[in-house]
């Protein structure tokens, strides 16, 4: 299939999938989210591959959610948190029976940051800075209010999101959120030692390790339920607003 927002490569028993949407600093629009889906799809169907590996061009993972278009971003976060559907990108990285590595080799913010959170593992180059933005934009962080605090604690959670706090590499892998941080250079070298390792292990045992680990993830209908009471709100409107008018948000509280 030919994309139009990523690129997909197959490199030995590995698809490597790269968000390509340079222009917008690779955010993520509902165009990117039904066609990363896809490329997820393919990856699974495809047995001679064993892993996948989510990266962003340009120097950049993502920005976050596009909203230059608030309508298809809302049906995109509206369709993330919709389980039953099976159009969940969450869902599809969550359940993909081969372990998914995030090379995060920029900026992850907002849904970017939650997108690398999405996976089972995240190396990140030393450049690298994560975020979780949602509330500065008026909006919640869904996917982050489901599993952020078992990977980094319910405190420091609470802190990143509710302050939308930016933080370096060396602080994400001090707090657990990442598994390495390199130098930029190293980054798919890095990426390419733990496939290694892994290739060592049974492929039958990784993928029901991850399926064992996994089975705690849950929380999806209190956040859909909780997004879409928010996106209704004065506060989310006007994140949008002051976000494409570049100014700061005056916040009501409703």
């Amino acid at each position: 299939m030919d994309f139009q927002t990523l690129l997909y490569e197959v490199k030995d028993d590995y698809s490597v999938i790269t968000l390509n949407r340079p222009e917008r600093k690779n955010a993520i629009s509902l165009e990117l989210t039904e066609e990363l889906g896809q490329a997820i799809d393919d990856a699974v169907a495809d047995a001679n591959l064993r892993f996948v590996v989510l990266t962003g061009a340009s120097g950049m993972f993502s920005s976050g959610a596009d909203f230059s278009d608030p309508v298809k971003a809302i049906t995109m976060i509206r369709q993330e948190l919709d389980v039953a559907s099976g159009t969940s990108v969450a869902i599809k990285l969550i359940q993909c029976p081969k372990p998914v590595i995030a090379a995060v080799n920029g900026y992850a913010l907002g849904h970017g940051a939650e997108l690398a959170l999405m996976c089972d593992m995240i190396v990140a180059a030393e450049e690298a800075e994560f975020g979780f933005i949602g509330p500065i934009r008026g909006v919640t962080c869904p996917y982050a209010m489901i599993r952020l605090a078992d990977e980094v604690g319910r405190a420091k959670a609470k802190e990143l999101v509710m302050t939308c706090e930016r933080i370096p590499a060396r602080e994400a892998l001090r707090i657990g959120l990442v598994n390495q941080v390199v130098p930029l250079k190293d980054l798919m070298g890095a990426v390419d030692v733990m496939l290694e390792k892994m290739r060592k292990a049974a492929p039958l045992a990784v993928k029901f390790t991850k399926e064992a680990i996994n089975r705690g993830l849950g929380g999806y209908e209190f956040s859909a339920e909780k997004f879409e009471e928010i996106i209704t709100s004065k506060d989310a409107v006007e994140g949008a607003m002051s976000f494409m008018e570049k100014r700061e948000p005056k916040w009501s509280g409703e």
